[in-house]
């Protein structure tokens, strides 16, 4: 834990400067044993948690993370990155350009625009405490609540088990539901499928293949999938092949979402303008935070294209409330933060739709007890 202050302990009115910024790291356990899919096995998500200080002496708090390795590494980046924020007036987009503008040399994506996701959250909420306002007011209110889609990382699971998962979505009030694919055996993806198909009806469905196919082996899973009328395939192959992807889109009938592994706007434009992509699955917590997210919001809704975000629910479906252009937020089942025990207070999920807080600032709070119990 490191704390940078410009000791002036001045305590001012309105819009704040940058007094002092904490940063910690904790490894948190996932409670339901390890998570699964076609390329990763995760025991742990790793959280980068910023804290800034303004010299009205409040404090906003954000945070960025990873599936099971890297918080060092984005914590060593963000020691680096927060002299150079300290001092300066708290406006999210100046310090955005200012943190991105300083990073850049080194990547301008990945581990750069992780850790400035934690600086970002960070000033978004210091701002709106400091107006008294919540950040989604600040942003732009388009709505009230957010409805979510069950998802399960499940590949591990039997189809008994997966076909009850999706059945209780829907009988929860989600929208749709999504479930891994990427067995061995492409059939028994098929067959897994059309048992969740039979169970719950038109309900809408998506699979997930989390970059495991290559290109023939993609184009034969949408051919065996199109049956089932899905929703979306989501990384069907590496996130990093926008002209595969273009080509895969041009050559199959089921739309294609991705996002999460992305993260810069001029990255998702190149696949917005290649058409490679469908439904819009950035990471608030990997594209430079809630000024990046909009970024790439807007670039997505000059091509008409739904924001799908993925992971955290909870800030993820509360800037959503400020997006035009929606789909769902994706509800992990059993891992979302207050499901991990990193958030003590969020808003709230009613029938499958997210009611965000209406606290000044992000209004999520930190469990920091359950933290510290796991700090890095």
């Amino acid at each position: 834990m490191t704390i940078l202050q410009t000791g002036s302990g001045r305590l001012t009115t309105g819009i704040p400067r940058i007094e002092g910024a904490e940063i910690s790291l904790a490894r948190v356990p996932l409670p339901q044993g390890p998570w699964g899919d076609q390329i990763h096995r995760v025991t742990d998500i790793e959280v980068t948690v910023v804290d800034l200080h303004g010299d009205n002496g409040l404090v906003g708090t954000g945070f960025s993370h990873t599936s099971g390795m890297g918080a060092r590494t984005i914590g060593a980046l963000a020691h680096e990155i927060a002299p150079t924020l300290v001092g300066q007036r708290v406006s999210p987009r100046g310090l955005w350009n200012r943190a991105y503008r300083f990073v850049h040399d080194i990547g301008g994506a990945g581990v750069t625009t992780h850790a400035i996701s934690a600086f970002d959250i960070a000033a978004w909420d210091l701002l709106g405490k400091s107006l008294g306002v919540n950040v989604i007011d600040i942003i732009g209110r388009v709505r009230d609540s957010v409805p979510l889609y069950g998802s399960g990382i499940n590949l591990n699971l039997s189809a008994d088990e997966v076909v009850e998962q999706v059945r209780r979505w829907k009988a929860d009030g989600y929208a749709a539901a999504k479930v891994k694919v990427g067995k061995p055996d492409l059939e028994e993806d098929v067959e897994r499928l059309a048992r969740i198909r039979e169970a719950v009806g038109a309900f809408p469905l998506a699979v997930d293949a989390n970059q495991g196919w290559n290109y023939p082996q993609a184009l034969r899973a949408f051919s065996r999938f199109e049956q089932f009328d899905l929703l979306w395939i989501e990384e069907p192959l590496p996130a990093d092949d926008i002209s595969g992807h273009a080509r895969l889109a041009r050559e199959v009938r089921t739309p294609i979402g991705l996002g999460e592994n992305v993260y810069t706007v001029d990255q998702f434009v190149q696949y917005f303008d290649g058409g490679g992509v469908d439904f819009v699955q950035a990471d608030l917590g990997r594209v430079g935070g809630i000024t990046g997210y909009l970024d790439i919001a807007a670039a997505a809704r000059t091509r008409n294209l739904p924001m799908t975000p993925h992971f955290v629910m909870e800030l993820s479906a509360s800037i959503l409330a400020a997006v035009p252009n929606i789909s769902y937020a994706e509800m992990t089942d059993g891992g979302t933060w207050t499901d991990l025990g990193i958030f003590s207070s969020t808003g709230e999920t009613r029938r499958g739709v997210y009611y965000p807080p209406t606290a000044p600032g992000h209004g999520l709070v930190l469990d920091r007890d359950y933290l510290a119990e796991h700090r890095i």
